[in-house]
């Protein structure tokens, strides 16, 4: 009921908050191939992975009637080393620990709900690998953004340096006029190997995450009109809590270890003179569960579920959250993009303007400079802003659940 209430809430509130007006198409090739990629290469996949195994195996042990492993006993008695009259006894015997009807019920509900959870697991494990792919990917946009701004404005520079020494070798403008302009032009350049190393970096990690050399140019996501139901962090959440509860139900449904039933068969010779006797019996050994057995288990299982229930209420307190941040983002990222493409707008043509009047003689190289070094800082904040909505688009989905 807690764990129902909770998605039933959720979804209202997910659906009324987001106001995106685009639908949900299908999933970029390119991310959704790269997220499988980074799937394959993660220790945390692999063992989730792995544990399918386990957990086949454990359903199948809980089917199975028997606790335990069969024991097979032998045993003879003679008196061939005191009286010598020719009694013989030999008995064979096989036991094994039996579930009783509801043991084993509970044990086979345990084990179902032990592998939903797993694959809850697995599908909120994916979820958190495509939010580091998502955000390696915009890091190294970002990176390229910056790199490609600054060898543009060293283009500029050059040109710049260039018409200066013409003009100072013609005596219309000073030595120090060709000299400012040539260290600009070296700055640029250390400001290009600068950012060279940057995106050699932030590819470095993309390609250690997913193992792509290729890194495609990332497109913003189609924002998701709605929160993904069941959203993965809710669902292992969910299965948490009820395998919590069932495991608490099986630790009352096992009060005691479980009964072991053996079958037996004698032969006894009493003499020699005398024939043999053969028969055929079954033995049961029921144990006693105290509290000093029971207790403890009863107590952690009991443990388990508050945690678990504080753990689904704080996932869905996070997961609102991370929602309507994520929407303060997206639209604070627009709002930034436009202002910074205002802003270009207007340094440019200043910076026209004031090349225009460096050349009429009417301003000084100083002047230019700054205008071109404002000029560039603008270009560089449309970029990068460019990229931070990009990445709001992706942090918006990824928060909504969204698994390429």
């Amino acid at each position: 009921m807690f764990v129902s209430s909770i998605f039933h809430r959720f979804s209202l509130l997910a659906i009324l908050a987001l106001t995106a007006p685009m639908t949900l198409s299908e999933p970029l090739t390119p991310l959704s191939t790269a997220v499988d990629a980074a799937w394959q290469r993660s220790p945390l996949a692999r063992t989730l992975e792995a544990r399918r195994d386990e957990s086949l195996a454990g359903r199948q042990s809980a089917q199975s009637w028997i606790a335990g492993s069969p024991t097979v006993g032998l045993s003879q008695r003679s008196d061939r080393w005191n009286n010598q009259n020719g009694f013989r006894e030999t008995e064979v015997s096989v036991s094994a620990p039996i579930w009783l009807p509801g043991q084993k019920s509970a044990r086979e509900a345990l084990a179902n709900i032990s592998s939903d959870e797993l694959d809850a697991q697995i599908i909120n494990t994916r979820l958190l690998i495509a939010g580091e792919v998502r955000e390696q990917l915009w890091a190294v946009a970002a990176a390229r953004e910056e790199l490609a701004e600054a060898q543009d404005h060293q283009r500029h520079l050059d040109a710049l340096a260039a018409d200066v020494m013409r003009r100072v070798k013609a005596g219309d403008l000073a030595r120090s006029d060709g000299l400012l302009a040539q260290q600009e032009v070296l700055a640029a350049k250390n400001a290009i190997t600068a950012a060279q190393n940057r995106l050699h970096i932030s590819m470095a990690r993309y390609m250690t995450l997913t193992g792509q050399q290729n890194i495609p140019v990332p497109e913003p996501e189609p924002i998701a009109m709605a929160m993904q139901e069941p959203h993965p962090k809710m669902l292992f959440a969910q299965k948490s809590m009820q395998r919590s509860q069932t495991s608490l139900k099986t630790v009352r449904a096992t009060r005691s270890d479980p009964p072991t039933v053996g079958l037996l068969m004698r032969r006894q010779q009493d003499g020699f003179a005398t024939s043999s006797n053969q028969s055929v019996g079954i033995a049961v050994q029921i144990p006693f569960g105290t509290d000093a057995r029971n207790r403890p288990l009863e107590t952690a299982a009991l443990t388990r579920i508050e945690t678990s229930k504080a753990e689904a209420a704080q996932a869905e307190s996070m997961l609102l959250s991370d929602i309507e941040l994520a929407r303060q983002q997206l639209l604070a990222s627009k709002q930034g993009l436009e202002a910074a493409t205002e802003r270009v707008a207007l340094t440019r043509e200043h910076t026209e303007l004031i090349a225009k009047a460096f050349r009429l003689g009417e301003r000084g190289l100083n002047e230019l400079l700054r205008s071109r070094a404002i000029s560039h800082e603008a270009d560089v904040a449309a970029r990068q802003q460019r990229v931070a909505v990009g990445l709001a688009h992706a942090r918006l989905n990824q928060a909504l659940g969204i698994i390429p």
